[in-house]
């Protein structure tokens, strides 16, 4: 007998969606239930770390101070702007990874914002018929990634967001380069500062390499860190990634605001969940269907829990359709005739 999906009082996570439990008592879901929230003392002490690590880089190492994830999309442009805004002595590199569906839009946004904030840009490209054939690959997988990771990012952005990190923490590497920055949201993150070691780096390289492998891609190097770059480097060799949204706060409606003042157009995707991609919504919609799990509902619930975001844009955003003529784009690009 079927029973009628019953929603999370204070968060946007259901009763459909597997390993998710709602208390009939309090009716709310387990994540609520044993949520605390992060203290001022510890807001206070995260905001102190970024400003020692970022008013000092260390001297003498490369060319730049940071590497930054720049998608193009609200996010990642104001984060790059607020950065630089805030510690403007900082030699920046922006890459924005070319991964054969970013709107022209995007493209424009990130090389616009490079320029107001003096940092140079870099376009990351991959052979785009061997991208479009892995993430192919991707949508078809199932259960490459560990558990948790489905409730962060569907199986094709996982595999994205993983191909971005290994070739920017190599691009550390080879350029000397201390910190990292991603834009993450305080729903896709909980830890502000991550210490890469070179154990750690072998560890990381060594997991996606598996993960692919699952996927059935074969090309797995073009995607992986180069492993004689990770072992010539000295053993002390520590690379700091830092999530900059979990020190200063989240409110993407003011971000998107000040981006647009500052220039940034919005794309038009038909996407509520991405300002910049347009495999996003197919990504989103293989998740469903693989799954029953909407990729960007844990994310939106977390930022609810945080008081980042109110509890109905958070139903509306995970509740509004995609335009069919978009995913139909994407299967085109995904099986050119």
């Amino acid at each position: 007998m079927a029973t009628d999906t019953v929603i999370c009082k204070n968060c946007a996570l259901d009763s459909k969606t597997p390993g998710i439990t709602i208390n009939a008592n309090t009716g709310l879901c387990q994540f609520c239930e044993h949520f605390t929230p992060l203290s001022r003392e510890k807001k206070e002490e995260y905001r102190a770390q970024m400003d020692t690590l970022f008013a000092s880089p260390p001297k003498h190492r490369g060319t730049y101070d940071v590497i930054m994830a720049l998608s193009g999309g609200v996010d990642s442009s104001y984060a790059l702007y607020r950065l630089k805004e805030e510690y403007p002595h900082l030699r920046i590199l922006a890459v924005q990874f070319d991964n054969g569906f970013i709107s022209d839009t995007a493209f424009e946004n990130a090389q616009k914002f490079c320029e107001l904030t003096k940092s140079t840009y870099f376009r990351l490209v991959l052979d785009n018929n061997l991208l479009r054939d892995t993430f192919k690959k991707a949508s078809r997988s199932m259960d490459a990634f560990p558990g948790f990771a489905k409730y962060r990012a569907s199986d094709m952005c996982n595999t994205c967001m993983s191909i971005i990190k290994q070739k920017i923490v190599e691009m550390a590497i080879q350029t000397k380069t201390p910190f990292i920055v991603f834009a993450f949201s305080p729903g896709q993150t909980e830890i502000p500062f991550v210490t890469l070691t070179k154990p750690f780096m072998v560890w990381i390289r060594k997991l996606f390499d598996g993960q692919l492998k699952t996927m059935g891609v074969n090309e797995r190097n073009l995607y992986l860190m180069d492993e004689d770059i990770i072992s010539s480097t000295p053993p002390e060799t520590e690379i700091m990634i830092i999530h900059p949204f979990l020190v200063w706060g989240y409110d993407k409606q003011q971000f998107k605001k000040e981006c647009i003042r500052l220039g940034w157009t919005e794309p038009d995707l038909h996407d509520p969940n991405s300002s910049n991609c347009l495999l996003n919504a197919y990504a989103i919609k293989n998740h469903y269907d693989k799954y029953h799990i909407h990729s960007y509902a844990y994310d939106l619930s977390a930022l609810i829990r945080q008081g980042n975001l109110k509890r109905e844009e958070a139903l509306k955003t995970l509740h509004t359709g995609f335009s069919d003529e978009a995913i139909r784009e994407v299967q085109r690009k995904l099986n050119p005739e």
